[in-house]
């Protein structure tokens, strides 16, 4: 009961991932999808009940800014009456599968998009919410239906037309069925540059008719429709004549940013959330991130003493091939040891997998740091040296579970022995989510983005979790890749930054944020480790149109991590900073649209 109460909700959000029942694994983009959208959901549920509380008592704030924002939730209806969601239209574009050459058949896919047209002013702006690299694109249409969230809330505010967009390859926006049989022929279709020309297509010939248009497939969902003298009206959104303003987090936020960056003639502003711009094939940085960010939350001791059995665990590894097998066995219990080295310390970063998108309130990591402390009950008193450390760690419920969870066509018994089912323990197989296959190859081909082990005093990881491991994961994914051509034998992110620009990219219009202990911040503009550029940082609005030189417009929350400023503001008050900086920004720059400079 312990472990569904710990694990129940990123379950729920899992089972879906899984294609078979067998020989499954996820990716750590479905974990921290999963992740991402148990928050989402926690986060809408929770603000709403403080919203009612806000109603019944009218509790001002001190701080302006948050008092804006929350008054904008508190306006959205009145006292006596109930929130009604906007309808929803569920649509699909045919576009080409190769925008730069002959397309191989099908020539063309659907793209889907939804759109929600209930809030639209004539000469109001299209708001986009990127939804990148994610299962579903639906799965984030409360942005758009929620009076609780931020873009919502600018599609009141600017009379706008709001799209939610999915990404090729991802969802139902599929050229090919994505499965461990699609080959890499199939795959290299799937490129940042072709996914980027899929919006600006479709964005230059997007005409819509108020009330539902484009063909609606499948109707739309909820029930609070446009004014009447709309109603049937076809708009044409050509970006020449219409503000395109374009919002993401993550990858989607630097979709955003190179989306204005690429095409200004297109989207005419970005919101780029927790973007990590700079390709790098190392990114072993990314747990230094997390390292920092448990210490400023309390949990000093915890990395010391992963640290400290990390270091038991790899001595153990390479000792022997006989106590490898010993260590491998007390983890993850018999069958285990045929585990390779590199697939077993995948999974000792399991328990840390929840921070990015859950920071020190993931549930599972402040389990393993108790266990850790006390061993699982607080009933361990012996001295917490290395050995002691690692075996608290191996005789840990949860972790097992945790392993079978995210492996869930293999099952390993852990520590205790379980006679009533025969152990078939196999780690480090392919990953099988259309997702986990997708952006696979796309940090494979392009991004990089491999996340070894920080070595050094702050280690969170095994030594066998190397930069070799990583890429080597990309060989083991795309079995015809290299042969084929199509997969490079390391990620070109060489080339990626010099075509986008890197943290150099300075796009005019466009606003920047990250969260103080987001893994990701690293490759941000935003950027405070030591190898990057360190632009300063200013809230003031630039002028419209103007790259920024020696400033950026930028915020990072206080204590947060990936896309934390996506929040609902009543629920996370840090978040309506940022939110309504880019409020303000909009009521200086649309007011420039169609007279300010194309690029200065």
């Amino acid at each position: 009961m312990r472990i569904l109460h710990v694990l129940g909700p990123l379950l729920t959000t899992l089972l879906p991932l899984l294609p078979t029942p067998t020989h499954a694994r996820l990716s750590f983009q479905d974990i921290h999808n999963a992740n991402r959208l148990t928050r989402l959901s926690t986060s809408f549920t929770t603000a709403a009940q403080k919203l009612e509380s806000l109603r019944t008592s009218r509790t001002q704030t001190s701080n302006t800014i948050l008092d804006e924002s929350v008054q904008l939730l508190l306006d959205s209806t009145s006292e006596e009456e109930e929130w009604t969601p906007p309808t929803l239209h569920n649509v699909t574009v045919q576009l080409p599968i190769n925008h730069f050459g002959p397309s191989p058949a099908p020539y063309t896919f659907p793209n889907r998009l939804f759109v929600v047209d209930a809030y639209y002013r004539p000469g109001g702006p299209v708001f986009v919410f990127d939804t990148g690299e994610t299962e579903n694109a639906y799965d984030y249409a409360a942005y758009l239906t929620s009076n609780l969230s931020f873009f919502n809330a600018y599609l009141r505010e600017f009379g706008g037309l709001g799209v939610l967009w999915e990404h090729r390859y991802y969802g139902e926006s599929l050229p090919y069925r994505i499965d461990l049989e699609t080959s890499s022929e199939e795959m290299r279709w799937l490129t940042t540059e072709q996914a980027l020309m899929d919006f600006k297509v479709f964005a230059g010939g997007f005409r819509w008719r108020i009330g539902g248009g484009m063909g609606s497939v499948g109707g739309g969902f909820g029930s609070k429709v446009p004014g009447e003298s709309l109603l049937g009206q076809v708009v044409d959104f050509d970006p020449k004549g219409t503000p395109w303003v374009v919002v993401g987090g993550s990858y989607p936020g630097m979709r955003a940013a190179m989306l204005r960056e690429r095409f200004p003639e297109t989207v005419y502003a970005a919101y780029a959330s927790s973007a990590p711009i700079q390709a790098s094939e190392n990114m072993t940085f990314y747990w230094d991130q997390v390292h920092r960010g448990m210490a400023e939350y309390g949990l000093a001791n915890c990395t010391a003493h992963i640290f400290a059995a990390l270091e038991y665990i790899d001595a153990q590894l390479a000792l022997s091939p006989e106590s490898a097998a010993a260590i491998k066995s007390r983890f993850l219990g018999r069958t285990g040891e045929n585990t390779t080295h590199g697939a077993f310390a995948d999974a000792l970063l399991y328990p840390l997998y929840g921070w990015q998108s859950l920071g020190a309130g993931d549930p599972v990591l402040q389990e393993f740091c108790q266990v850790l402390e006390t061993g699982e009950g607080g009933r361990d008193h012996r001295a917490p040296t290395a050995q002691v450390l690692a075996d608290r760690w191996a005789r840990w419920g949860l972790f097992a579970a945790l392993v079978n969870a995210y492996n869930p066509g293999s099952y390993c018994e852990g520590f205790v022995t379980n006679n009533a089912r025969t152990p078939s323990c196999r780690l480090g197989e392919r990953f099988t989510s259309p997702a986990g296959i997708a952006w696979t190859w796309q940090y494979c081909t392009e991004w990089g983005f491999f996340q070894g082990t920080n070595l050094g005093p702050h280690a969170l990881g095994s030594r066998f979790n190397t930069l070799a491991h990583q890429q080597a994961l990309c060989y083991a994914q795309f079995p015809d890749g290299l042969a084929s051509g199509h997969l490079p034998r390391s990620p070109r992110t060489e080339y990626v930054n010099a075509l986008y620009g890197g943290w150099r990219m300075r796009p005019s219009n466009t606003f920047w944020t990250s969260g103080e202990w987001d893994p990701w911040r690293s490759l941000t503009p935003l950027s405070a480790e030591a190898f990057a550029l360190g632009t300063p940082v200013t809230g003031e609005v630039p002028a419209c149109g103007v790259r920024p030189r020696e400033r950026l417009f930028g915020y990072t929350l206080e204590n947060s991590e990936h896309c934390y400023d996506f929040d609902p503001a009543v629920n996370n008050p840090r978040a309506g900073v940022p939110q309504r900086m880019f409020a303000r920004a909009l009521h200086v720059w649309l007011g420039c649209f169609g007279v300010e400079p194309a690029e200065a």
